[in-house]
């Protein structure tokens, strides 16, 4: 397979064009002035906590800090930690049926989550 990446740059904006084996795979046009911040990977500081709205506002740098839901934070069961099991264990234990996270998203404290 051969592929190819094109690169036009001026000042007003960027063109990327990805072809492969002769056809156009894929085109990229970035604007200055039309910058979104929206699906970017940002290195922040927590600033403010709000567990009644469960979000929290981080500075990533910019003139305003950005707004973090909890809903919008992906944890992995890898985080989850053994204590959260044994909790979960002792409540079957002790009659609490209903039977853990199966199905269901944890819904955790904003606080837990960061």
């Amino acid at each position: 397979m051969k592929r190819e990446l094109l690169v036009n740059a001026t000042p007003r904006e960027t063109r990327v064009a990805i072809i492969e084996d002769g056809q156009l795979v894929e085109l990229l046009v970035d604007r200055p002035d039309a910058r979104r911040m929206v699906g970017d990977v940002y290195l922040g500081k927590v600033e403010a906590v709000l567990p009644g709205i469960q979000a929290a506002f981080v500075n990533i740098g910019t003139e305003k800090s950005a707004f973090l839901h909890a809903a919008d934070v992906v944890v992995e069961d890898a985080q989850v930690s053994d204590d959260d099991d044994e909790d979960e264990d002792a409540a079957e234990e002790q009659g609490g049926g209903g039977g853990g996270r199966r199905g269901r998203r944890e819904v955790r404290p904003i606080q837990d989550l960061l």
